[in-house]
């Protein structure tokens, strides 16, 4: 039972620290800890506890060794006291309590029983997380080397290190999820998750911005000449599916005979059923004339490409989006998002908007105009036509209304009068005509004098359509 003088240097003086420590080891933990007793009078001119020293230092010694025998008797009062609470356990349940490291925190959460396979990229985001977590709480603590270690002080100042970094409120939230879940997978049942009780953050919300039909008009005429990006755009634009779900689209779901798709998604795992528009149709047909038989997917190259490199996807996308004019100004940009130096080339010189804007916080800009974009198009556009919600649904795979009319019903001001007002009774619009009998109207009316302008009035009321 080994006690210890501490020697601190100052120059060519050597003197004790004032507290005597206590070494000791239990099951094979080692521990070495200040017993809060003061030493005492004069230590041998040694500075070994082999000598003795004066009275006075004696008497602490003494203090300070029944105090270490106190302190190993509890620890081993507790040791017993967590071995019969395992024994318990493994009576109750059947099953020995496992022992989590941190070092293994992403291993053992990728062992996690799911009802899909882990996507890539997101596996890689958790992944990153777990990891900055474990190496936090060591660094906070180098004792913590289990998940039960972790406390509820230790979680809540790595969430207050993840503020400090300037992560947007829904990334903290998503980190909170992702900790929250994984202690509650991998702790003990009847445990204390450490991140049980901490509230979400109010997130900030910025959607994104539908296309008009001149703008998608532009985009699919700024893709016309790139074989490998222009049929991804038209299958995001004619069938509001995300980018993975347009990259590894299978033949085996496609009908080209009947005209419609029947896909599970990859996100939610929904299968949602598409009707295929014409310009759809003219690249399926294109794409099946130019397959290979041993090729599964549509579009083979931009399904490998997706699987290797996704960014490589987006930045095609935003070549296109440059050229139709949709870019950011470099001197705006995190590095992060400069994935594409803009070329100037055809229509370039159009400025139609920029693809990012500022968040009140966070490391990013918000992408506002981008594949996802299409999907928010669709909707939008099928919507205030008067297509029924259900059957938007159907396409967009989504299980509630709310996030459909939330996140991707984004109609423009004057889209949204026109379609209101074309649907009410006259009684409310005051008498005022759709837009319908509107072009009617001007049809009825045009003359060889007046047709340039009346050509103007009906392309202004259907861009708002």
């Amino acid at each position: 039972m080994p006690l210890e003088l501490r020697i601190e240097k100052k120059g060519r003086v050597r003197r004790v620290r004032p507290f005597w420590y206590g070494r000791f080891e239990i099951n094979g933990d080692r521990q070495c800890l200040n017993l809060g007793v003061k030493v005492k009078g004069t230590p041998p001119a040694s500075l070994s506890l082999k000598d003795e020293g004066d009275m006075d230092f004696e008497r602490s010694r003494v203090v300070a060794r029944a105090k270490l025998e106190s302190v190993i008797e509890e620890a081993r009062t507790k040791q017993g006291s967590v071995r019969l609470v395992e024994k318990l356990y493994e009576i109750k349940t059947g099953e020995v309590i496992r022992t989590v490291l941190l070092e293994n925190l992403f291993q053992e959460w990728a062992k996690i029983p799911r009802k899909r396979k882990l996507d890539e990229r997101y596996s890689s985001q958790c992944q990153s997380t777990l990891k900055r977590f474990a190496a936090f709480v060591r660094s906070e603590n180098t004792k913590a080397t289990e998940i039960a270690h972790v406390t509820r002080s230790a979680a809540q100042s790595f969430l207050d290190a993840e503020s400090k970094r300037g992560v947007t409120a829904k990334t903290w939230n998503e980190t909170l999820k992702l900790l929250r879940t994984t202690f509650k997978h991998l702790l003990p049942i009847g445990a204390i998750n450490p991140f049980s009780n901490v509230p979400t953050r109010e997130t900030e919300t910025i959607f994104r911005k539908p296309y008009s039909p001149e703008e998608l008009a532009a985009i699919v005429d700024a893709a016309r000449t790139d074989e490998f990006i222009r049929p991804l755009l038209v299958t995001g634009i004619c069938t509001a599916m995300r980018r993975g779900d347009c990259c590894l689209l299978q033949w085996k779901d496609v009908d080209l005979q009947r005209r419609f798709i029947a896909v599970k998604t990859a996100k939610t795992g929904q299968t949602v059923s598409i009707p295929i528009f014409p310009m759809l149709y003219d690249e399926l047909k294109l794409a099946a004339k130019n397959q290979n038989p041993k090729d599964s997917f549509v579009f083979p190259e931009q399904a490998q490409m997706y699987q290797e490199n996704p960014d490589g996807i987006t930045w095609r996308v935003q070549k296109v989006l440059a050229v139709a004019g949709f870019r950011d100004e470099e001197e705006s940009l995190h590095p992060d998002d400069k994935l594409l130096p803009a070329p100037k080339q055809g229509s370039a010189d159009i400025v139609r908007g920029e693809i990012h804007v500022a968040r009140k916080e966070g490391l990013r800009r918000a992408s506002v105009r981008d594949f996802h974009s299409f999907r928010v198009t669709w909707v939008t556009l099928a919507l205030t036509a008067g297509v029924p919600l259900e059957l938007v649904q159907k396409v967009t795979g989504h299980k509630t209304t709310d996030i459909v009319l939330k996140h991707y019903f984004q109609p423009g001001q004057e889209a949204f009068r026109l379609a209101l007002q074309s649907a009410m009774p006259k009684l409310l619009t005051n008498g005022q005509k759709s837009p319908k009998d509107e072009l009617l109207d001007i049809l009825a009316g045009m003359t060889v004098k007046s047709w340039k302008k009346d050509k103007m009035r009906m392309k202004k009321i259907m861009a708002a359509l």
